[in-house]
Parts: C-alpha cells; structure tokens; sequence
C-alpha cells in the first residue's frame, strides 16, 4: 500500500495506469538472506552448485501478491483507467498492471526500446557507496541486469575525482561545469573518444525513456523539492515530486551527517542551486516522509545562512544587499498544494486546436463528429501497433477526476466491444489512442465521438457508485429555472448582486404590508406590483435610461410581466392582469364576471390604467426563500476560475437518510458542497453537530473535495466551523478528507 504522504501527490499525478512490481527471490533475498539457503536446498538439483542452483532460479517470482490494499487506496484517490468493461465504477487489485524485472513489462506501461547501434551511456558504480549510487540513478537512470545483454550498453568507469560532480548532479539536476565523464576502455565497451557531459546526459536511460516526448510547462510557480530521508517512502516521494514539479532530488541522512565525508559537497551542491535558482518564485522546499519537521527546520536553518543575500555593486552606486531564496522545512502533505505544471507529451503535436460541431443538452456537451487526431511521432519509431492516450481538453467544463465515473458515461454507446475505454482526468477526457474493437490496418486508432457530461449526471454516477441516489429539490427546481431564465449563473449573480437586485427587492413588499402602497410599489395579499415610476425611484434614476433599460431586459428574460392592476365590476375583487389577458373586456379571477375595461375599474386619481410589472413567481419564491445566496455563494467561490460546473441544491439520499445540500458545483475539477444560510447557525432539530454530521455524509457520498459554509452575515456563529472540521474527522473516508472553508458577506456586492 501507498505512505499516505504520497497519496495527494499520487492524485495530483492523475495516473494513467497503474503498474506494481513482481518480485522475484533475488528481491526477496535483500529483504532476508535466509531465503537463499532455503530455495538452493529445497530446489537443488544433483551435482548442481548451490550458486548454479540459485542463478538458475533468481529471477523466478516470489509469489503472487495481492493487490487489494492498494487498489483501494487508488480507486479513492486517482481515476485510473479500469479496462474494457464500460460501466466499471472501481479500480479493483485485477487492473493492476505487473511489471516484470528487467525488460519484459506490459506494453501498456512507457517502455521505449533502443534502436539497433544508438548506445546507452551509464555509470558503473559498482565501486560507488551505495547510497550516492542510488542518488545518481534516481537522477540519470539505471538498467535492470536481465536487460543488459539485449542492448547496446557502454557503462563508463567512476573514479573518486567524478564523485563531486555526480553528487552536484543529483542534488541540482546538472553537473559541475566542465565536467567530463572518463571514458569507457576501448575494445571493451566499444565506445571509441571521449564524451561531454552534454553527450553523456542525452544517452542516460532516462533520456532514451522520454524520446519522442516533450515536456510542457506552465508559467505558474513550482517548487524545487529536496527530499530527506532514508527510507523507500522518501525515495518515492522525491521521484514523484520530481515527475510533477520538475526537480526534486532524494538525499539520504547518511550523507548530511557530520561524519560523512560527501556532506560537504551535497551542501555546496544546495547552496550552488539556490545562489544560481531558476526562478526567483519557485519556492525552495525541504520535506520528509519520515524526519520530523523540527529537524528539517534546524537542517534548512543551517543551509540557509550562509546565502542570506549578497552584495551587488552598479555602475554608479554603491554596494546593494539582495535576498536568496531561501529553503523552506515544510511536511510532506504541503506540497499538494502547488498545481501539477508538468506534461509529458508529443513534440509535434502536443498541442491541437479543434472546432468540433457539438451538441449541449441539459448541461452536457457531446461532440457529432469523431476526433480525427494525427499519430504521435512515436508510431514512426515504434510502429503502427504503439498505443498512447489522448487528453482532450474543453474550455470551461473541468471533470473531477473520479474512478466512480465510468467509461460510458464519457463516450457515445456502442455495441460490442467500444472502439476504445475513456477516463475522467483532471482536465477532462483521456482516451486509449489503439482502437479496440473492428480496425483494419490503415485505421488502427480510435475517433471516438466523447461527451462532457452534466454535472447532474457526474454527481449521479459518484452517488450511485457509493448506493446512493440524488435529484433536485424543490430550491434546487426554482434555482435552475431562474438560471434558465438568466442564461447562466453568471448572468443571474449578477443581477442578484448589483442595481437590478434593488429593482427585484423592491416586488417584496414588507411581511406586515399585504395590501395597497408600500412605498415602492402596491401590494395585493401579500404580493408587489411595481411601475416604472416606483423604478425609477429605487434607482434615483433622472432620465428613465437605467430604469427602462432594467426593465426592458427583465420582460424579454420574462422575469417580469407588464399587466394592469383592475377590480371587478361586480365583487371588487382586486388582481393584477397580464397584457394578453386584457381586451376591451377582462374576466374576474375570482368570480369570472366579465367587466369593461372603463373608468372605476383602476386607480380613480388616474385618468388612464398605469402600467404594473408583477415578478415572476418562481424569481419571487427564489428571493423569499434566500434562494440567491446559494447561487452569490457559488458564483463568488468560483471567481477567477476556468470552469464552473453548476448543479442546482441537491437531495442526496444514502443509507435511508436524505440530506439536502445548498452548494453543489465543480470548479476546476473540484467538487465544492456546503450550506449556504442567510442567518449565521447551521442547527438543526439536533443541533449544530447534527447538521454538521449529515453535511460531513453528503461530502463522503459525494466525494467532495470542499465544504463550503456561506452566509449573507459578516461571520458564523461560535463552533460553527469547528463542529464541520470534527465531523469531517470523524466520518470514515476512503479517499481525502475536504477541506473546510468559510464564505461570509454573500450578498455584498
């Protein structure tokens, strides 16, 4: 199973596949020496040496391990792909790819084979201290010994005057400049002439392992990351790092200690790095998975003070002190929280802009034409049998990555087998490039016709996967057919927030007020009518532009109805009347006695009917209700976003419990529930821990990675927050608990 330090990073990394090594006795034998003796006696055969007898059986596995615990540990965090199977919701121990020692692993996984006469350059550190030897592999590679005879291998010796510059390698990413690797005996090893450290770097195994690749950055900041530790979690966590940021480097406590004759030069290694720093923003860390973070603070403390700053002379001025970046001691679990920048992907074409015919329904997009993609410049060198996946991107509709959606949820239903399997990532749809079903040789690759489902339809593939349902409550109705009306949840926060809410304001006449004038408008049982002089008033407007403009755009979003406000001729019986329902005539609404449209059937001050705007009844019920924080709550969490999948409130029902839930959206890939009030406390019949305990439920059900407490007060009340963090605690979690945050002032413009 993972360290569970490694396992946010591990879904920061957003795995394609996910492979675990079979280990053979000769693994097993470094583990205990014991079982060497053990094999050799039991399995000897006559007149074989005890040592013929174990290189003989050596590379035999060790047994079949299981993968349960692991897979577990996946499914929560990651969303790897599942295999063939379409409506598979979780990545099970069978999906686990093996990977045999040496060159014989799956081809699901990065493999590159060397081609006939290209050499691989790598350093025999036979002779080396076995600690410097494998912080040098973590940075250059290494061969496995079963795959030696197959390729063109050229091992350069390692003498003591090349340990300094190796050890600057693997602490910094490049060697000592100058340096130069010594060169390999001729007639041995075959390389004829010396080579530069530039030659020596591209012929490493790492770098034949990323030919046909580019590596795309993005310009935010990422950390350079230095890992501290000896055990196989820190050496784990300083090569993933490594993958997701771009440097981290693995450095054991042995070689920092006094007595060690290599501190010196690691050190200088360090310290040259943050003298020499790529980017002055990229934050300089220091982190463990296994020393506390006192000694890595007094460790950090120690590096940084001989490079507090230096001294800078201009031309015309004096000397000037400038600042070095200097080391941070942070936990391992810090380092989620800077953004993968990072991509491994195709030279030529890591990067296609398509304009596809789409169709949206419903929230979800699906493509009408299959994606016809070039190959990637590996199938030039690899062959028409090479797969690889494909990312496909679409602006605003960021997929959380989640196991629980399957793969037919992203992609057009087929019969048979399906042309290829789909997974959600954190950007949004991947897709295995080999078609999978009926291909003939000049159409091998998949063109799938991919959907960007709803985010309805997501919540409702995480809930099911975890036995429970969800669907819209009543506040969740009103709020999408407001958003409907609007256009967008843009469009309608806006309105909720700035001069158009005081217009809608004023349609709510005061709960003691259910009939006749209330100052901005007229009310009847309990309902406002307003006209466009109220309008105008509300926004001190002098030229009626802003008041005729508001009210214009809020007729054609039929949010308002335009109507006259009459009584009947026969029971007086007073009601606001639609345009459309007005003729020479009008019927009554309450005894339908038709009367004509004359003097005495309106305001008897006026000589004509003035013209009445009524709110639409759901927009009313939406205001009275509080239903706008919900929608304030999610439109200003989701500020400065790419993408905002909007659901309206939710009823999560699970374990014969229904929940219901304020705040239901994706922003960025992440899943953000919460409660959204326009008082401060979060009691229920039960209490604040109650309400807190069923909102901590709804998360797991869900898979949130946030909970969000909004309010249109200036805070919550005492223990509010403190009540959700306890309950967060205390639920049982397969994946990463969410993070709780606070959301005050709502309905401050």
């Amino acid at each position: 199973m993972a360290d569970r330090d490694l396992l946010p990073l591990l879904a920061h990394y957003d795995p394609d596949y996910v492979a675990g090594l079979l280990r053979t006795l000769n693994d097993a034998a470094h583990a205990d020496p014991a079982i060497v003796d053990e094999v050799t006696a039991r399995f000897a055969v006559e007149g074989e040496s005890r040592a013929a007898t174990w290189e003989r059986l050596r590379s035999q596995h060790a047994g079949n391990p299981g993968w349960e615990g692991l897979a577990g540990q996946i499914d929560a965090w990651c969303s790897p792909f599942k295999g063939v199977p379409q409506d598979g919701r979780r990545f099970e121990a069978h999906h686990v790819s093996h990977v045999e020692p040496g060159h014989a692993s799956t081809r699901l996984l990065a493999t590159v084979p060397c081609p006939p006469g290209d050499k691989i350059r790598t350093l025999d550190l036979s002779q080396v201290a076995p600690e410097i030897a494998l912080m040098v592999e973590t940075r250059i590679g290494a061969v496995h010994p079963d795959a030696r005879p197959d390729l063109d291998l050229v091992e350069l010796p390692v003498t003591e005057e090349d340990l300094p510059a190796l050890l600057h390698l693997a602490v910094s990413g490049r060697p000592w400049a100058g340096w130069q690797p010594s060169p390999s005996p001729l007639g041995v090893d075959g390389d004829p002439g010396e080579v530069t450290a530039e030659d020596f770097l591209a012929s490493t195994p790492f770098a034949h392992a990323a030919r046909w690749t580019t590596s795309l950055t993005s310009y935010r900041p990422r950390p350079v990351v230095w890992v501290v530790g000896d055990t196989p979690e820190d050496h784990a966590l300083a090569m993933l790092c490594d993958r997701l940021y771009e440097h981290a480097a693995w450095i054991p406590t042995s070689v920092l200690s006094e007595v060690s004759p290599f501190a010196r030069i690691v050190k200088a290694a360090m310290r040259t790095f943050q003298q020499l720093g790529r980017d002055p923003e990229n934050p300089l860390l220091l982190t463990s998975a296994s020393q506390p973070l006192a000694w890595l603070t007094a460790l950090a403390g120690d590096l940084n003070k001989p490079l507090a700053s230096v001294a800078l002379c201009t031309s015309d001025g004096p000397l000037s002190s400038v600042p070095l970046p200097q080391l941070q001691a942070v936990p391992a679990t810090h380092l989620a929280q800077y953004e993968k920048t990072s991509l491994i992907t195709d030279p030529v074409h890591h990067r296609i802009t398509r304009r596809t015919p789409v169709s949206h329904e419903a929230g979800s997009v699906d493509l009408l034409t299959p994606l016809d993609l070039p190959p990637a410049q590996a199938v030039e060198h690899l062959g028409p049998d090479a797969r690889w996946c494909v990312d496909v991107l679409m602006a605003g509709h960021a997929l959380p990555a989640r196991a629980e959606i399957p793969s037919a949820t992203l992609t057009e239903k087929s019969l048979g087998i399906p042309d290829t399997i789909a997974r959600a990532t954190h950007g949004g749809v991947s897709f295995i490039s080999a078609n999978m079903g009926f291909a003939t040789p000049a159409d091998r690759y998949a063109r799938p016709l991919l959907r960007f489902p709803s985010p309805d339809t997501l919540f409702q593939e995480i809930a099911q996967a975890r036995g429970a349902t969800v669907q819209r409550s009543s506040a969740g109705r009103r709020a999408a057919i407001a958003v409907e009306m609007w256009g967008s949840l843009e469009a309608l926060a806006a309105d909720l927030s700035g001069p158009t809410r005081d217009v809608l304001n004023a349609f709510l006449p005061p709960s003691k007020k259910r009939d006749g004038d209330y100052g901005q408008g007229y009310a009847i049982r309990g309902s406002g009518y307003v006209a466009l002089e109220d309008i105008q008033q509300v926004l001190r407007d002098d030229t009626w532009d802003a008041s005729r403009d508001i009210t214009d755009r809020l007729l054609a979003k039929k949010a308002l109805r335009r109507g006259l406000i009459l009584n009947c001729e026969r029971c007086h019986y007073e009601a606001f009347y639609r345009t459309e329902l007005i003729s020479d005539t009008f019927a009554c609404e309450a005894c339908g006695h038709p009367s004509a449209l004359q003097r005495g059937r309106w305001y008897g001050r006026d000589s004509e009917p003035c013209w009445y705007y009524a709110l639409d009844q759901v927009v009313r019920e939406l205001l009275m209700q509080n239903g706008d924080v919900p929608i304030l709550a999610a439109h200003q969490r989701s500020r400065d976003s790419g993408s905002l999948l909007w659901s309206p409130e939710l009823e999560v029902t699970g374990d014969d419990e229904s929940i219901e839930l304020d705040l239901c959206f994706i922003v960025d890939g992440r899943i953000v529930l919460g409660e959204a009030k326009s008082n401060n406390t979060l009691k229920s019949g039960k209490g604040t821990q109650e309400s807190a305990a069923r909102l901590a439920h709804a998360a797991y059900l869900l898979s949130a990675d946030e909970i969000i407490l909004a309010t249109s007060t200036s805070a919550w009340s005492r223990g509010t927050r403190d009540a959700v963090v306890a309950a967060v605690a205390n639920h049982g979690s397969r994946g990463p608990r969410p993070t709780v945050t606070e959301l005050v002032n709502v309905r401050t413009p």
